[in-house]
């Protein structure tokens, strides 16, 4: 009965541990290919930055953070979309609320891709 018990709650943290992986690094983004085929697939606009808010996980003193937007397109109707990112501390002071970020989005607008990089704000992994 102990040992049923021990199972339990190991498998259970298990659980809770891959599902904390999973809610931080499951939305990690594109892959470089998936990149590629953006940038020369898709409608380059600008992303606004609407809001910035911790979502309290880290990852080796990295917060994550929940990223607000309002993708900016020439021909069609703005549109919200967020996202999660890992931000090193020394990004931090160059992350404005209200800058223009370039981004790709895809012409049926189910792949985003925000070019952080773009405004000096790189990948904390």
């Amino acid at each position: 009965m102990k040992k049923a018990r021990f199972l339990i709650i190991v498998v259970v943290a298990l659980a809770f541990f891959g599902w904390q992986l999973f809610a931080t690094f499951g939305e990690s983004g594109l892959s470089e290919k998936e990149k590629a085929t953006l940038k020369t697939e898709s409608v380059k606009c600008t992303a606004i930055l609407t809001a910035v808010e911790r979502t309290g996980t880290t990852v080796n003193n990295i917060h994550q953070y929940a990223c607000s937007f309002d993708i900016k397109m020439d021909s069609a109707q703005n549109f919200p979309y967020r996202e999660k990112k890992l931000i090193d501390p020394i990004y931090m002071s160059s992350i404005q609320i209200g800058m223009s970020i370039p981004a790709y989005v895809s012409r049926d607008k189910k792949d985003i891709w925000v070019v952080w990089e773009d405004v000096g704000v790189k990948d904390a992994f």
